[in-house]
């Protein structure tokens, strides 16, 4: 079982964890978003470098393959989900 952890990041310091929520699916939900943020990313650094992106698209990938392990019921599909 996973958790999310919600932290404060102030520029310059260690981040502070401040909440954390148990809820199975919210975690799937963002995961999702997660894995779709990365993919966006490395279709826009596709565009700009070919080699890069493909690099990109591997890193993808792995967060994908790593997710599924960690999050139990991830399926890692990222088509017609909505946000």
């Amino acid at each position: 079982m996973g958790s999310l952890t919600i932290t404060y990041h102030a520029p310059g310091q260690r981040p502070l964890s401040v909440a954390t929520v148990d809820d199975q699916a919210l975690l799937r939900q963002v995961a999702h978003l997660a894995l779709q943020q990365a993919e966006q990313r490395a279709a826009a650094v596709a565009t700009e470098d070919p080699i890069m992106g493909l690099l990109q698209a591997a890193e993808v990938q792995r967060l994908r393959a790593t997710l599924a392990i960690i999050i139990p019921g991830f399926d890692g599909d990222t088509s017609d989900r909505t946000q």
